[in-house]
């Protein structure tokens, strides 16, 4: 391993700056003598209930604001916002060459230790009790009095400082220093996004993120900018850095079959992580995921090399040649990616609950992700005239045929869960065809995101098993279609893509009916909006988010080999 850095990416000092240490430290100083001096101090006072009375007044302006301040306002968001933070970390360090990896991981440590440093210094010189504006100022619209299941925090008696806004642009400081200014101005878009959430709860002021987050911040650039401390911990963090990575580069030569690279994990987890979240929603594959990110080829063949010479393999006692022979390390960290996926979108934030209370924004953000991937994948395939449409039209009639069936009640017996599991692994391994709205066809799509939840292995473990038989069985038949109609397969597989569209149309009136104690969706009829309401400005919002999300994962399928890609 070479010790030399990026240093077109590195902006740490590496010696004491006196200027900048003092400048940045005399700011900090200010900032705060500006709350503390009585003067400037009302000035702050009159901002703080502006910034209540704007925030906390959405939620009672629009049921959508206080849905959103319900999902966001809770500790599950909490946990959220620190894996999705890990999930951008992770897609910098992995987007790029081996030495970014490598830099990233060493900045990735010494972030973590600093911002344990300053946490503790934050409780030690600005920390106090402080009455949050829900239990001081009158006219406060309570979030849980619209929405009763929300867990948002809506009061402290300890609002000060604003321990989000402190992590979150403390984090956006390291970021700018560490990689690049682009990098650094997410970042700060994270701090406000994660910030605003407990204003409009009324559980924090406005001040408690700009004099407490905003004081440390000025402390962290002055030390960040000012000593060399940070370098300091830095070629500290190299050490195990390197000793990790020439671990992990010995370990891939092993395992990974000829011509496949697996030096680098971050990317094949973030795959997983998206196909997972896709196979949670009704309505969008996983294996539309796989396609739009190059890996489909290769995650359907690496499934169907889990064969009799994988078993003889094993039975021979010969484990790596088996682990190559089926590709297990990228199967692995795609895996855990899939996992993570169920965990986040199970346990912390359920998606079954923002299909319920947010489902023209959930089905919206979709929307426009698969509507963006039809015209990326059309770029990718040649139609050669009317042979190539009327696979395209095969395939958007079976989306559209797939698109209007209704849940049908079905026995609760271990022997149709695992059937279940079957069909919704086949729908999962199909591009358009999506396993969770087939669980949802066959009215086992909330049980499954309860159990899931809940860890309800009775329920989970014949879904699992069938999952996994649907796959080993399924692999083989679809690697087959794609080796002999690779485009015939692709083209119908668009056809789908596009049928499918009615099957995420945001805009739908849904009906509901108690079948055995359980609510369930009956029927959904599209409508087009007549009204530019909230609700439609939030899911033309959300529309667009998926289509820049489409952008995104656009560009992380471009760091794949070429025999990945399509």
């Amino acid at each position: 391993m070479t010790s030399s850095e990026n240093q077109s990416e590195f902006a740490l000092p590496k010696e004491w700056r006196w200027g900048p240490l003092a400048g940045w430290t005399a700011a900090s100083v200010l900032l705060f003598a500006s709350w503390m001096w009585p003067v400037t101090r009302e000035w702050w006072d009159l901002f703080d209930i502006w910034v209540f009375r704007v925030m906390n007044g959405t939620v009672g302006a629009s049921d959508i604001w206080a849905t959103i301040w319900a999902l966001t306002g809770g500790r599950r968001f909490d946990v959220f916002s620190g894996l999705m933070i890990l999930s951008i970390y992770l897609y910098y360090i992995g987007s790029g060459d081996f030495a970014r990896f490598r830099h990233g991981l060493a900045i990735g440590l010494t972030i973590a230790a600093m911002l344990l440093a300053i946490i503790l210094l934050q409780r030690l010189i600005v920390s106090w009790p402080r009455l949050s504006p829900s239990l001081v100022l009158e006219g406060f619209n309570s979030i849980r009095s619209v929405i009763p299941w929300s867990v948002a925090k809506e009061g402290s008696d300890a609002s000060f400082p604003g321990g989000r806004a402190t992590v979150t642009m403390v984090l956006a400081v390291f970021w700018w220093l560490g990689f690049n200014w682009r990098f650094g101005l997410a970042g700060v878009t994270i701090a406000v996004f994660f910030t605003l959430p407990q204003l409009a709860a009324g559980a924090h002021w406005g001040t408690d993120a700009a004099i407490g987050g905003g004081t440390m911040t000025l402390i962290t650039i002055a030390i960040a900018a000012g000593t060399p401390i940070p370098w300091y911990i830095y070629r500290i963090a190299l050490k195990p850095t390197d000793w990790a990575l020439s671990f992990w580069i010995r370990f891939t030569d092993r395992l990974s079959p000829d011509g496949r690279d697996n030096v680098n994990p971050t990317r094949q987890i973030l795959r997983g992580m998206c196909i997972g979240a896709a196979d949670l929603v009704p309505g969008v594959s996983g294996g539309t995921m796989a396609l739009i990110l190059g890996v489909y080829k290769r995650l359907i063949g690496a499934i169907a090399h889990i064969d009799k010479e994988f078993l003889r393999l094993l039975a021979g006692r010969q484990v790596l040649a088996a682990a190559r022979h089926a590709d297990a390390l990228f199967l692995g960290t795609i895996g855990i990616g899939v996992l993570l996926s169920l965990i986040i979108f199970s346990r912390i934030i359920p998606l079954s609950m923002m299909v319920t209370n947010l489902p023209e924004i959930t089905f919206g953000f979709f929307f426009g992700l698969i509507a963006a991937s039809i015209v990326g994948l059309l770029s990718h395939v040649h139609l050669k005239g009317v042979t190539g449409g009327l696979w395209i039209a095969f395939g958007v009639l079976l989306g559209l045929l797939a698109a209007i069936l209704v849940p049908v009640r079905t026995p609760d017996a271990s022997w149709f869960i695992f059937l279940c599991g079957v069909t919704a692994a086949a729908a999962m391994l199909v591009p358009g065809i999506s396993g969770s709205f087939v669980l949802l066809i066959l009215g086992k799509y909330t049980d499954a995101i309860e159990a899931l939840g809940k860890l309800d292995f009775s329920f989970i473990g014949p879904l699992a098993a069938g999952v996994v038989t649907g796959a080993l069985l399924f692999s083989r038949a679809i690697s087959w279609m794609l080796e002999h109609f690779y485009r015939q397969t692709l083209l119908t597989v668009i056809g789908v893509l596009g049928g499918s569209l009615l099957a995420v149309w945001p805009f739908k009136d849904r009906h509901y009916e108690e079948v055995g104690a359980k609510m369930l969706l009956v029927a959904a009829d599209p409508y087009v909006p007549q009204q530019l309401d909230p609700t439609v400005v939030f899911t033309i919002i959300a529309v667009a988010a998926g289509i820049f999300l489409y952008r995104f994962l656009d560009r992380l399928a471009q760091h794949v080999e070429a025999d990945e890609t399509l």
